[in-house]
């Protein structure tokens, strides 16, 4: 059926395998299986709870005063056995049809026994955002959330949308991100690229012929994400990337042999609640809701 979609539209393979996300725990190795939940988890009843809480922010620039839309059906439902049976959704929130907001929301397992939620949200847009949650003020980043850069060496943007799309993948190929536990800080982990993109797009009013969203995973836990686009504005053509967060341990991106993202340890993030002022204004910001 998803063939025919069109591609920015199209759940990757990754996604499909993990629409109800915790079955996929029977695909890792044995040593992660070994840590069942404390309770029987409803896998189903989790993902539509994700949905929901989605549908429930409203989320807007204010300079100018623009609603987003949310891209409804999330971009990967994941799982993470390693990290106290984590399940959770990612979803996409978009201006002119731009990616501007990313939200990670999910559930996980605590010694007491019960499944924890927490939603995490990370701007991607260069203007100040509010969001309300249930109509009550819940984030307010007021710094652009990424950094956008161009490739210091990239083959120019092929004519059809396919080429480019090819190029868009081959070039997230040449970026590596660790993840640095800060009780282990000798051993950044090596987080694993998933090879399909969760979303594409594309947005002419933002100069965007078309973009990508890729994921840097634990398991299939978003930790970084990566975003590429073929660009042609202002006559210049390329392609541009950028980072952002979904874990508040440092994270350290490379192209190639050169490093070009450092996201330093935020401990605020720890036991964060929601619409807390002194972290409801950070451009990545993960809480209690």
């Amino acid at each position: 059926m998803t063939d025919r979609l069109p591609p920015r539209f199209r759940w990757p393979l990754a996604g499909l395998v993990l629409a109800v996300p915790c079955l996929a725990a029977g695909l890792l190795p044995a040593a992660a299986q070994e840590k069942p939940p404390a309770k029987k988890v409803d896998e189903k009843a989790e993902v539509a709870e994700f949905l929901d809480d989605a549908r429930n922010y409203a989320i807007r620039t204010t300079k100018p005063d623009v609603a987003l839309k949310l891209h409804e059906s999330p971009v990967l439902n994941f799982t993470n056995p390693e990290r106290n049976q984590e399940c959770g959704s990612v979803f996409v929130w978009l201006n002119n049809g731009r990616p501007a907001v990313m939200g990670q929301f999910f559930r996980h397992d605590t010694q007491a026994g019960r499944r924890l939620k927490k939603h995490a949200l990370h701007s991607l847009a260069s203007v100040p955002l509010e969001a309300k949650f249930h109509d009550r003020l819940a984030w307010t980043p007021e710094q652009p959330g990424v950094e956008w850069k161009q490739f210091p060496k990239s083959p120019a943007p092929g004519t059809a949308q396919k080429a480019r799309l090819t190029q868009v993948k081959q070039l997230s190929q040449q970026f590596r991100v660790t993840l640095t536990d800060p009780r282990d800080k000798d051993k950044p982990i090596e987080l694993r690229r998933l090879a399909s993109p969760l979303f594409e797009y594309s947005a002419p009013k933002a100069g965007v012929t078309d973009g990508a969203i890729f994921s840097f995973v634990v398991a299939t836990d978003p930790e970084a994400i990566l975003l590429i686009e073929a660009f042609d504005e202002n006559g210049k053509s390329g392609f541009r990337y950028a980072f952002a967060r979904f874990h508040f341990w440092k994270l350290t991106a490379t192209l190639g042999d050169k490093p070009v993202w450092d996201a330093e340890q935020d401990l605020s993030m720890i036991n964060n609640r929601f619409a807390s002022p002194e972290t409801m204004s950070k451009v990545y910001n993960s809480f209690l809701p």
